[in-house]
């Protein structure tokens, strides 16, 4: 297989090309993606010593089908390589689902799907900060959540909390329908604004430990997308690198045939 002048041009037959390339996918993103479960550095380093290799044989055989399916299978399984990673941190996720009035006691969840939930839109409140270093402006934007029979003068148990570089981009992130949400750090002070302007302007007063909240996504739907990557990224680079190859020897064939 390996030639006495490395890197002198070989053109495999299409089956045999289509076969060599399907393997170099198969390799580059099953064993790397494996790994990934690990550990996401063992995966991409695992990934890294098998592009080299691959390489390093192509150039010395002069193979140029597998010197192309190992530059384009290289994306695609590094994303692999990420999804492994995103899955593991899905299934890690602590989750629970509660009413909103109970949102201040689950301070260790990572994310809350919560129930019976009302967001009280018509306390909303938005402000804007700028940067001490003199950047671009940014808009905030915060919303009591509290339970459907909730009255004006109770406790708020969450509030619902929103930053963007646009004025329009709050607005139609407090317009989503909230499910699944995660935490923000309480210190963050670009909040604290928002807080003293609930105070002031509507009278409204936090529970003990009411935290602020941001949409997220489910940590099933997360792990779900996660496995979906794993297995359609190397699906369709393979099948993106079969399509160049043939349109390759297309364009060869006919080159040829022109001289």
């Amino acid at each position: 297989m390996l030639q006495p002048q490395p890197g002198e041009k070989r053109v495999l037959p299409l089956l045999q090309a289509a076969a060599s390339g399907l393997v170099i996918f198969v390799l580059m993103s099953v064993v790397p993606t494996a790994l990934g479960f690990v550990s996401y550095g063992l995966g991409l380093s695992a990934l890294t010593a098998l592009a080299l290799c691959g390489l390093w044989l192509a150039y010395r055989a002069g193979i140029l089908s597998v010197l192309g399916a190992t530059f384009v299978a290289l994306l695609p399984a590094a994303l692999a390589v990420g999804g492994a990673d995103d899955f593991k941190a899905a299934r890690r996720t602590v989750e629970v689902t509660i009413p909103v009035a109970d949102a201040p006691r689950h301070a260790e969840a990572d994310v809350l799907i919560l129930t019976d939930l009302r967001v009280a839109a018509e306390f909303t409140v938005t402000w804007k900060t700028s940067p001490p270093s003199g950047g671009p402006e940014m808009h905030h934007a915060m919303v009591p959540l509290v339970p459907t029979g909730w009255q004006r003068g109770t406790l708020v148990p969450a509030w619902r909390v929103c930053s963007g570089g646009e004025p329009a981009w709050c607005r139609r992130a407090l317009s989503y329908p909230v499910h699944a949400v995660r935490r923000v750090d309480d210190r963050d002070g670009r909040y604290r604004l928002g807080m003293m302007e609930m105070a002031s302007r509507f009278g409204l007063t936090p529970a003990p430990g009411a935290p602020l909240l941001q949409l997220t996504t489910p940590p099933a739907q997360r792990a779900e997308a996660a496995v979906t990557g794993m297995i359609a990224m190397p699906v369709l680079g393979f099948v993106a690198w079969l399509l160049g190859l043939l349109l390759w020897r297309s364009v060869r064939r006919l080159r040829q045939g022109a001289g």
